[in-house]
């Protein structure tokens, strides 16, 4: 008998991770590396996107930020991010989470190249 009824481990997480979310913020991450190169610029900080918000949005980002942070631990948004650092860190680039000193519990990615 085949077990092809019930999800794998893999499929179940992939299903789950909410790939319009990691998308959106790649593309945005990806908008600032091509702006910030364009100013001939080897780094960017990015405070703009779903995960990364200091205005509108800021309730998300602050999500994204407890979970980065390990105080209110969501699987799915860990999972999220780690699948953005994955992404740009398989075409080389350095990518980092670092806390925005701008409002203190959000973070901003900062991406170097």
């Amino acid at each position: 008998m085949s077990n092809s009824v019930m999800l794998s481990a893999g499929q179940a997480r992939a299903k789950a991770q909410n790939d319009l979310v990691i998308f959106r913020e790649v593309r945005a991450i990806e908008e600032a590396i091509l702006t910030a190169i364009a100013s001939g610029n080897y780094n960017v900080d990015v405070t703009n996107t779903a995960m990364t918000a200091t205005a509108t949005g800021v309730e998300t980002a602050r999500v994204y930020f407890t979970a980065w942070q390990g105080i209110t631990p969501d699987r799915s948004k860990e999972i999220q991010m780690n699948n953005v650092i994955t992404y740009f860190t398989d075409f080389g680039y350095t990518i980092e989470r670092k806390t925005n000193a701008l409002t203190g519990d959000t973070f901003k990615w900062t991406v170097l190249w």
